[in-house]
């Protein structure tokens, strides 16, 4: 490894003197997990920062889990004559997971080349659609989905929309009217998302009477009692999990200002520089992100090669979409022409809240011996 190597993800979580007032809660309450005291006060003090009731919110132990418990709460267990589960190619391996967990097969779908979203009127016109149980749009790197849309398939349809929205906190937080009394959103709070709690993830939907199965399924199918009345699982968020989620949240607000430092970095050092492609930064996309959009497959695979060469990691965030990935090899899918030439021409770039300008003018530089015009979106 270089000496300046430049990771692609660095993330940073509150340190240890900012957690220790929460620890020290759990050392004197001695309740370690099943919905403590500080996992109930930082999904109050979400709801209330979303401007929602504190059932809105539902913590999980991680991203996937809140999927898992998400679907099972809002579809159940599939019909056999509906086993289907409509799912973009366009996301990462656990979003295609989380639904066989949930006895679903997942049926690949394309997106929109602009929007990174399934086109939810054109799914309601789906040909698979009498065999579909479950519609799992995914909003990519953060970019939220028509909500409106969903909302309007699902009355449609009658059929269950969870979006997986793992990395969209941000935006749900500047838009907290997406979150639904019908389409439910489920949010990341893993590491390398912009808010975290080490590993962790959420609920997001305003159906009390739903959120109530969550809770139930997340906690063994238990109500009021220790026997399993549902086949539910352990998805329970622990209180160390929560406390470090509540030190982040003290300050969420200093976190994003430094993300929002490092992204101006990246168009500073555009505007100056030649490229030939499109630099994806936030507010459009997630802060915990910096994504480079090449012309071609030529050129995302120099990009690559001249960047490792200069010490700077990249990510293929997606790889090349589900419908290849060797796991979901079997499952059936839609042509997906979209998914197999972003999957091709999409770079994920350094992105930490401490990324220096100077680690941006050497990833900006790198790629400026592959690349030749300025496009910054």
């Amino acid at each position: 490894m270089k000496e300046n190597y430049i990771p692609v993800c660095r993330p940073l979580l509150p340190p240890a003197d900012l957690i220790a007032d929460y620890i020290r809660r759990i050392d004197g309450r001695r309740q370690y997990t099943n919905r403590g005291p500080l996992v109930q006060l930082l999904e109050q003090r979400l709801a209330a920062r979303l401007g929602h009731p504190e059932h809105t919110v539902r913590t999980s132990a991680s991203g996937t889990s809140a999927l898992e418990v998400a679907i099972l709460a809002a579809a159940g267990q599939p019909d056999p004559a509906r086993p289907l589960a409509l799912v973009p190619s366009f996301t990462f391996a656990a979003t295609g997971l989380a639904v066989e967990r949930c006895g679903y097969q997942p049926y690949f779908v394309d997106i929109d080349p602009h929007t990174w979203a399934v086109d939810a009127e054109a799914l309601g016109h789906h040909p698979q659609l009498d065999r579909v149980g479950l519609i799992v749009p995914v909003a990519a790197y953060g970019v939220m989905p028509d909500m409106r849309a969903l909302e309007a398939l699902h009355a449609k349809t009658g059929l269950p929309v969870v979006v997986d929205a793992a990395a969209a906190f941000e935006q749900i937080l500047d838009r907290p009217d997406l979150i639904s009394e019908t389409v439910v959103l489920t949010v990341s709070f893993h590491a390398t998302k912009t808010f975290s709690t080490g590993e962790g993830g959420a609920i997001l939907w305003r159906n009390a009477d739903g959120q109530d199965r969550a809770v139930q399924l997340a906690n063994f199918g238990f109500r009021l009692g220790r026997q399993s009345l549902v086949g539910g699982l352990n998805a329970k968020m622990s209180e160390y999990h929560a406390a470090v989620g509540l030190a982040m949240l003290d300050g969420f607000d200093a976190t994003r200002r430094s993300y929002a430092v490092a992204s101006g970095h990246y168009r500073d050092t555009a505007r100056g520089t030649a490229l030939s492609g499109k630099l994806h930064l936030p507010p459009q996309i997630s802060s915990a992100y910096a994504m480079f959009e090449t012309d071609d497959q030529g050129t995302f695979l120099r990009a690559e090669d001249h960047l490792l060469a200069a010490g700077v990691e990249t990510r293929r965030w997606y790889e090349a979409g589900l419908h290849v990935q060797p796991h979901f090899a079997g499952c059936a899918h839609d042509p997906v022409p979209v998914t197999d030439d972003l999957c091709k021409r999409l770079i994920g770039l350094p992105m930490a809240p401490d990324l220096s300008a100077a680690d941006v003018a050497s990833v900006m530089q790198a790629l400026h011996h592959v690349t030749t015009c300025t496009a910054v979106a």
